[in-house]
Parts: C-alpha cells; structure tokens; sequence
C-alpha cells in the first residue's frame, strides 16, 4: 500500500513538470501572438484608408440595382458586409440605402425581426419589399411590420395565403404616396373582400392582382399602365377594363370558360394565358385594342381557327401587330401562321410555357 502512494506522488511530480513545460511553451506561443497582433494594427490595409463616401458607394455595388431586391440572409445580403470588420460594419450601419430593398420568404420570427432592424436601418428611404408567406401568425406579424412603414412603399409584392383582408392597420383609407408597383397575389381560401383600398396611391402605374375579390375602389385603375390579373373570370376582366383605360400592357391569366368584352384603346401589349387547373377558353375576338402592337396568347384560346380569330381581331381593332408569340402545343403548323401574318416582322413560338400553375 505504502509502495503505492509512493508512485502515485511520483507521478504527481512528473505530471506538475510537465504541465510547467506545456504552460512555459503556450506562454511563449501567446506572447508570439500578441506581438504579430501589434504589428497587424500598426498596418494600413488600402481598402480601409478610402472615404467612407467611397466605401458607401462600393457597398451599394455589391447589392442588386434598386429596386430589385437581395435576400435578407445568405451570402448576398448586404449583412455579410458587416462581419468584415468594424469599420465596415459602422459603414454599412450609416449607408440607409443598403437597406431600403428586401426580399423575405418567412418561415420563422426571425425573419420578421430582421425585416424590423432593415426597415429601422433604411431611415426615410423609399421602399422595395417582396414578402412570401404562408403561414396565417406569421402573415400577420409581418405585415403589422411593413404596414408601419407603408408611406415609403414604392415597389411592394405580397405573396401568400390567407391574407387577413381585414387587417386592423389597414381599415381606415391609408395613404401611399410613392407606391409605383404593386403586387398581392398567391393562394387563399378567404372568402372575404379587402376592407381597405390602395386608391390614395397618386403615382401606382403597375399593378398585379391574383385571386382574390377586390372591392370596387381598390385600385387607382385609371392610372394604371401595366395590370397583370390571376385566375380571373373573363366577366371580372371585363369590369376591371371598363376602368383601366390607361393601360399599355396587359396580362391575364384566365380562371374559366367565358367570353370577353374589353376595350383598351391605348393597350400595346396583350398576353393571355390559363391556369393549369382550368385550362379555359375565351373570345380573343371580343377585344378591341386599335393600338395593340405585342400580343403573346395560348394557342387554346384561339382555336379551333387560330388564324381566323387572329385576323378577325386584328381586322376589328385596326391594329398593326409587330410582335405576335403563340404560347403552347400548336393546333395548326408554324407555316399556316407565317404565310397568314407575313407583316407581322417577329412571329415566334413558346412551346415551353403552356400554362401557368398557382399551387
């Protein structure tokens, strides 16, 4: 037993000597780093010596051109930028620009309180938000943060489901006074109407609207010069062209069988598509777009006589098409058109896209 602790002591020692040698080394090994640390600061990195305008300005480069939008996380973000180091980071903080653009898709609260911090940070900037969402709490909390900034709007695109169209933030007339595009489409079961409107928006140009019953009002339509409407019946089309007599550009993704009357006489371009799950059809020929100059349509709303409606509409609008693209599975030959339209100088055709699929 006695032998025993003998060793154990012995050992004791050997250890304690070997623990003061390691400690001697890593003493060493930190005076070293501490020393390349002080030469490190005493160092001028060129990058670091420009204006912080010039920096700025090389930031705002690193980001898409407004108002196109980078994600709020992720090797694109411009809070990449701030884990550089301090001085970037102050930059980056006092550059309200970098953030005035913002695409979320929000599947957590984290999401939401960093739209918080970037609406916050981007100051009196004018605003570019695209929101995906598709979880109801989450929806709400979200919109309770962008609504409160809502008088910077300019280019704003809301996607989702279940809306909640009687938003409290929204039931009074808000005002939107640099709103120029605006986007609320996706999928929802709400049967409700909006209780509020965007008509206070005096400078909203484009607009795109998805499936949802829209109260009359909800929209400055006469200002309106790009509308793109989804999985709309041919009859509300119809209502809403009464309004939109301004437009230029139209796209209309049709919901169900039905014939249209609409008459747009400024429209130059004209798109009409169909949704997957309701592959419809409607009378081209009802159209009167005397100044129509683009028109990309789905074969299937042109049949069984593609040519024939094609002229008719052209014949009965007087326009002079210059583009025409037949979207889809063709139900005559590419010649049949070619030598039906030989003024028409682009005639394509887009067999790849055949409908549209808002699931």
């Amino acid at each position: 037993m006695s032998r025993s602790r003998v060793a154990e002591r012995e050992r004791i020692a050997e250890l304690d000597a070997e623990i003061l040698k390691l400690e001697r080394s890593l003493h060493a090994l930190r005076s070293e780093r501490a020393t390349i640390w002080e030469r490190l600061d005493t160092c001028q990195y060129p990058v670091l010596t420009l204006p912080n305008e010039i920096t700025s300005e090389i930031f705002l480069n690193f980001i898409p051109v407004y108002p196109s939008r980078p994600p709020i996380f992720g090797i694109n973000s411009p809070g990449q930028l701030m884990r550089v180091c301090r001085q970037w980071r102050d930059i980056a903080l006092h550059t309200p620009q970098l953030w005035r653009a913002m695409e979320i898709d929000i599947d957590d609260e984290r999401y939401v309180r960093a739209a918080n911090t970037w609406l916050v940070r981007s100051c009196s900037c004018p605003l570019s938000i695209k929101m995906n969402c598709f979880v109801e709490v989450l929806m709400i909390e979200a919109l309770e943060v962008i609504l409160s900034h809502r008088s910077r709007w300019q280019c704003v695109a809301i996607h989702g489901s279940d809306i909640p169209w009687d938003f409290h933030f929204l039931t009074d007339i808000a005002s939107y006074p640099l709103l120029r595009q605006l986007d609320i489409s996706g999928i929802s079961d709400n049967p409700d109407s909006p209780t509020f409107t965007f008509s206070d928006a005096p400078l909203l140009r484009t607009a795109t609207l998805g499936d949802f019953d829209y109260p009359s009002g909800f929209l400055p339509w006469h200002q309106l010069t790009y509308l793109t409407l989804v999985s709309k019946t041919p009859t509300e089309c119809t209502d809403v062209s009464k309004e939109t007599i301004n437009l230029i550009h139209c796209r209309l993704i049709i919901a169900e069988h039905g014939e249209v009357g609409i008459n747009l006489p400024r429209l130059e371009s004209l798109t009409l598509e169909y949704l997957l799950y309701f592959p419809a059809t409607c009378a081209i020929t009802t159209f009167v777009v005397p100044s129509l100059r683009r028109l990309r349509v789905a074969d299937a709303f042109i049949r069984p006589d593609p040519v024939g409606k094609l002229s008719s509409l052209i014949a009965k609008s007087g326009c002079k098409l210059q583009e025409l693209c037949i979207i889809g599975d063709l139900s005559t030959t590419e010649n049949a058109y070619r030598e039906a339209f030989p003024s028409i100088s682009n005639l394509s055709f887009d067999m790849a896209i055949v409908e549209v699929d808002m699931i």
